[in-house]
């Protein structure tokens, strides 16, 4: 493996700030491809070279004792037990021998964190990549196999899940990312990427319990670190592009059900019930239906009218128990059921007057 020139200077630098002398790098050639001064860029370097050749340290004491090298000690530098360049510093014995360990370890871990640095950034690239080319319908309905640049197998059984927070607000995308890559050691191959402050995984299909407690976790975590619940919805498993587009989409639906009205840590699409029906209702269309419903409704009885619905619901439309629930006696009770029947023309008791006043009243949670 080879260290760029660009990356070879950074880290020259970086170790000038700490020991204030002269640094240099040289590559696998004996080329010094970075330096302190700048002068000496581009000249082959034949301490280096001898280093590369022994594996060992090398101390010079004389600037003639090998061409284009001056007085110093130099290192060698190795990666995964091989050695990949060679850093010098120069000047006298008395004056760098004492620093030529700590030089090489620095080095090599400043070597350690960039190549960190860009392999998370090409996982990033190919994260990316492989969800918009899902998300993307001109993409898929194109059939062109040759623009899967990464050769990724998308006929695969695969998990679509999206995460957000509760509320909107900008944050740092680094740390939820952090959070993933630290709790993802038990589930395999997981793609994601967050695109408009939406987290997309793609997940090759695993045991439903494994998923479920590996979600609960990121939840967690997440919501623990922002101080701001976290939410995840899960689509039905995929096979082909154009399913892993479709499981998206239903599950951006079972989030969004789940932000507004379940709030669990996560939910799947095939939990939803009557809200599947309510995330396909068009904004529009919301504000219409609840107007027909419960416009009459004065403002000020509103939240006490649709507590009362929704437990008498809840409660099986039993009067007895609805009121123990909310601690009230059951002729109070009975008067609010009847002044919604007063306000808006539907008879709770009545069981199709009741899922009208019911929807109508869930789709407060989707505006």
């Amino acid at each position: 493996m080879e260290i760029s020139s660009v990356i070879a200077q950074k880290i020259v630098l970086q170790l000038k700030n700490v020991l204030s002398q002269e640094i240099n790098f040289m590559n696998s050639e004996s080329i010094i491809i970075a330096s302190t001064d700048k002068s000496r860029i581009g000249h082959f370097h034949a301490g280096a070279d001898t280093v590369l050749k022994n594996k060992k340290p090398l101390i010079i004491d004389d600037d003639s004792s090998f061409k284009g090298s001056k007085q110093g000690i130099n290192m060698p530098i190795e990666l995964e037990d091989k050695v990949i360049g060679v850093v010098g510093i120069t000047g006298e014995r008395c004056k760098v021998e004492k620093n030529g360990i700590i030089i090489k370890k620095m080095t090599e871990i400043l070597i350690k964190e960039d190549l960190i640095k860009d392999i998370n950034i090409k996982k990033h690239d190919r994260s990316r990549y492989i969800i918009n080319r899902i998300l993307n319908h001109h993409l898929i309905n194109s059939n062109n196999e040759s623009s899967n640049v990464f050769n990724y197998d998308y006929t695969l059984p695969h998990l679509c899940i999206i995460g957000e927070f509760k509320t909107t607000f900008n944050y740092q995308y680094e740390e939820i990312y952090r959070i993933i890559t630290r709790y993802t050691h038990t589930i395999d191959d997981v793609i994601f990427i967050i695109i408009e402050h939406k987290l997309y995984l793609f997940v090759q299909q695993t045991s439903l319990d494994q998923l479920n407690v590996w979600l609960k976790i990121l939840s967690d975590k997440i919501t623990s670190y922002f101080n701001v619940p976290y939410y995840f919805g899960i689509g039905p498993v995929s096979d082909s592009l154009v399913t892993a587009n479709q499981s998206f989409d239903y599950a951006a639906n079972a989030l969004h059900w789940n932000k507004l009205y379940a709030e669990k840590p996560y939910l799947h699409f095939n939990e939803l019930d009557l809200g599947l029906i309510l995330t396909s209702i068009d904004k529009s269309r919301i504000s219409l239906i609840q107007k027909k419903i419960l416009q009459f409704i004065p403002p000020k009885e509103y939240e006490e009218l649709k507590e009362i619905l929704l437990v008498y619901g809840e409660m099986s439309k039993s009067i007895n128990k609805s009121a123990d629930k909310l601690y009230i006696h059951k002729n109070s009770f009975q008067y609010k059921l009847n002044k919604l029947t007063q306000y808006t023309g539907y008879d709770p008791k009545i069981l199709n007057d009741y899922v009208c006043l019911y929807v109508a009243f869930l789709l407060d949670y989707m505006e």
